[in-house]
């Protein structure tokens, strides 16, 4: 009885979710972009050509990066891979900033904020090696009053004249 209850309150829960998150407008244009149709040589590198598009249509900043991964086959063989994917910067979440969208996904995948190769290792759950990378600027203003961390050089101070002293050894 126990079961039952906690699947239909957990099922309640993720039907109507919380809703205190409302998708931003950068998630409602990435996720606005059609998937390509069969019948394309490459079709990650053509759907990251349209995501870029779009993306750069409404000023967002993003990357569009191609990388190389290894993997085991069905055969336990290893194979090294090639897949290209748009890493863009969400302004709406500034908590969770940085978002990948591939040609294999649905939805877009949360990245930490690590250095590009980091987070496409992350991505692919393996160490992958960067084979081009292009980066956009976008129009992500800091809002006023919340300015991110920044680097303060240290003050450098004049020196003290040194105190002359005057020790004698007895000899």
């Amino acid at each position: 009885m126990h079961k039952l209850a906690l699947l239909t309150t957990a099922t309640a829960i993720l039907l109507a979710g919380c809703g205190t998150s409302q998708p931003s407008r950068t998630w409602e244009t990435v996720k606005a972009v059609r998937h390509i149709g069969p019948g394309v040589q490459n079709p990650d590198a053509a759907y990251a050509e349209k995501l870029h598009n779009a993306l750069q249509g409404a000023r967002v900043g993003h990357k569009v990066v191609t990388f190389k991964f290894r993997y085991r086959s069905r055969l336990n063989l290893y194979r090294e891979g090639e897949e290209t994917a748009v890493i863009y910067r969400d302004c709406g979440t500034p908590a969770q900033p940085w978002w990948i969208m591939a040609e294999r996904l649905s939805t877009p995948v949360w990245l930490p904020s690590q250095p590009v190769g980091s987070q496409v290792s992350f991505f692919v759950r393996r160490p992958a090696t960067i084979v081009k990378l292009e980066e956009f600027p976008g129009d992500c203003a800091k809002p006023a009053g919340k300015a991110g961390k920044s680097v303060v050089k240290p003050v450098s101070h004049p020196a003290k004249p040194k105190a002359k002293t005057s020790r004698h050894r007895a000899k």
